[in-house]
């Protein structure tokens, strides 16, 4: 389903809004045929739209949905990721069958390569080894931490449970630091664990060292930080300072369960890139309808890959506004946006009390 020979951000937009046209038209009629739930809410959404589809009129099931009613297109073994459960009390859940699961990886992998290289390093988790571990079910925390498996020559595992919080391991960061030796390593953190886990490395006086090329990566919610005061500025220098790295070291990247593959990192720009195989697109909280660029709205996400499930097209419960239609300073091609945070009166969901199932 990828072109051949194109990266994630190189395609212009003519050549990209045909590719999508495509891809998500032959989308539909997979999921419409397969998933009875699905069908429905596209038989009612065609009486109401007679133009042709696009990016922009396209019908998308909202995020609230997947809790509800359990939407999936294939009878094959699949994976149920699952969002945190939030004050209603119940998870979305997305099953993913190996197909699906295989588009996803790939994906994600020729996302974040575009930003930190294809070279695989050591990669150091600041997460339990638990959070990867199923067959059945999988936390959107654990899809995170496995975005970058591809990526990783070796693993490590560097927190554990003490007292019911997660803390740092620090014979396992010991041993994952002397087994790297000084190469460049690739780090990954749910946002609130990672800013936890340095405070805790700070106050221990453990001693840090990490080669210039090394790169954090961290993701998910800001609202325990945001109540520190702690923006993302000051979270990149408390990341990056005790290892001797530049702030830019350290990348934020947006992502959604219910879109799990595509992840959405902080160019240099502080803006976050659509590759060719998904689109974004900003609704008017109040109408729907389709905002210009710069305004802000809801985040609708679009992307080529899933086949078990219907999470193809999703209205989510994020605000973001649209800050480039093409060509970034930083050189990517494609739209660029920025996220707002929650939509107001949304559930507040992170992943970092996501429990495994």
């Amino acid at each position: 389903m990828f072109l051949p020979g194109a990266s994630p951000f190189s395609v212009e937009p003519d050549r990209k809004a045909e590719y999508l046209a495509g891809q998500l038209a032959m989308l539909l009629e997979h999921h419409r045929t397969r998933c009875p739930g699905y069908a429905r809410l596209v038989e009612d959404w065609q009486r109401e739209n007679a133009r042709p589809l696009s990016s922009e009129n396209y019908p998308f099931v909202p995020v609230t949905v997947f809790k509800e009613y359990d939407l999936r297109s294939t009878s094959d073994a699949v994976m149920d990721v699952k969002s945190s459960a939030t004050t209603s009390g119940t998870s979305a859940r997305i099953a993913v069958d190996k197909a699906t699961g295989k588009r996803q990886n790939l994906s994600a992998t020729k996302v974040l390569a575009d930003f930190i290289g294809e070279k695989q390093r050591p990669y150091l988790v600041f997460d339990l080894e638990r959070t990867v571990r199923g067959s059945e079910s999988m936390s959107a925390r654990g899809a995170a931490i496995l975005a970058l498996a591809h990526l990783a020559s070796s693993f490590h595992f560097v927190m554990r449970e003490q007292d019911g919080e997660l803390v740092v391991d620090q014979q396992a960061l010991t041993d994952a630091l002397t087994s790297i030796g000084g190469e460049p390593f690739i780090a990954y953190g749910f946002t609130y664990l990672l800013y936890q886990a340095h405070e805790q490395l700070l106050d221990s006086s453990f001693a840090l060292n990490a080669h210039r090329d090394s790169v954090f990566l961290h993701s998910g919610g800001w609202k325990k930080l945001i109540a520190l005061a702690v923006d993302k500025g000051a979270f990149n220098s408390a990341i990056a300072r005790p290892w001797g790295l530049a702030p830019a070291n350290v990348i934020d990247f947006y992502g959604a369960v219910e879109q799990v593959g595509i992840p959405y990192p902080d160019c240099a720009q502080g803006l976050k890139h659509v590759p060719y195989w998904a689109d974004v697109v900003i609704r008017r909280s109040d109408s729907l309808e389709p905002a210009p660029a710069g305004e802000t709205g809801l985040l609708q996400l679009m992307n080529c890959l899933p086949l078990s499930a219907p999470n193809h097209s999703v209205l989510t419960e994020d605000m973001g506004r649209i800050v480039v239609e093409d060509g970034c300073p930083c050189g990517r091609r494609g739209k660029a946006f920025e996220f707002m945070g929650r939509a107001p009166r949304s559930e507040v969901r992170g992943c970092s009390d996501v429990p495994r199932h």
